[in-house]
């Protein structure tokens, strides 16, 4: 299983767990603002901003991004496919610890967090083959077939939603506070969502789950992705 060809051992050579973390912080954050500023790369990472400043220039130097004014930063085609390898190899771990392992939902995150740093390409292969190839994680997250780019098959946020009705919760981000959260209201992946309204004032979200009215905030909206409810 941890047999390295020449090709992925200089690969995993050029790549750390701290760059790989980076390049996956970058690639999330893109996903929820229009700017990625090294300030909230900093706040994400819990580093300074003098480390942030660093790591970019070494990522730039190493084709992994470029600078962009509109946008801050962008990933490059390599950058990308290594996110892409990044988020393969989490989410088939996660997936392993959860079907094999009898992990929790709440505890995959984090072990799978560690496992995806030392873990060669063959092993992964090897694991997705003996799983049947799956196509999600437990969150709901899609797995990337080897050598594609990530496209999520979920994308549209709880927070964007403007029509109240029935939604099915499809993807969750995989965070153990969140989990945590969403475990003491019972909400799972493919539950059912009754969006009732949106209150401007509060800045809350008002939804009928399992037939009881919860309230939860933008932040934990929008780590929520949805499908309206076929009727």
């Amino acid at each position: 299983f941890f047999w390295y060809t020449r090709s992925e051992r200089r690969k995993e050579e050029s790549m750390t767990p701290n760059k790989e973390d980076y390049l996956k912080c970058i690639y999330e954050i893109g996903t929820e603002v229009e700017k990625i500023s090294n300030k909230e790369i900093a706040s994400r990472m819990q580093v300074s901003p003098p480390a942030v400043t660093e790591m970019i220039k070494r990522m730039i130097s190493e084709g992994l991004l470029v600078k962009d004014k509109s946008r801050g930063y962008l990933l490059t085609d390599l950058g990308s496919q290594l996110v892409s390898d990044l988020y393969r190899k989490h989410r088939l771990i996660e997936v392993f610890l959860l079907e094999k392992l009898d992990y929790t939902t709440e505890e995959v995150h984090e072990e799978a967090e560690v496992l995806e740093h030392t873990v060669s390409e063959h092993f992964i292969d090897q694991l997705d083959h003996m799983l049947g190839t799956p196509k999600t994680c437990p969150h709901g997250g899609t797995i990337p077939k080897k050598g594609e780019r990530l496209v999520e098959a979920y994308q549209d946020r709880l927070s964007e939603a403007t029509q109240p009705g029935l939604y099915i919760l499809q993807r969750v981000h995989d965070t153990y506070e969140l989990l945590k959260f969403l475990d003491q209201i019972h909400l799972q992946i493919g539950n059912t969502i009754a969006f009732q309204r949106y209150d401007d004032y509060t800045g809350l979200y008002h939804l009928v789950i399992h037939g009881q009215e919860i309230s939860i905030n933008q932040v934990i909206a929008q780590q929520l992705y949805i499908e309206k409810h076929a009727v």
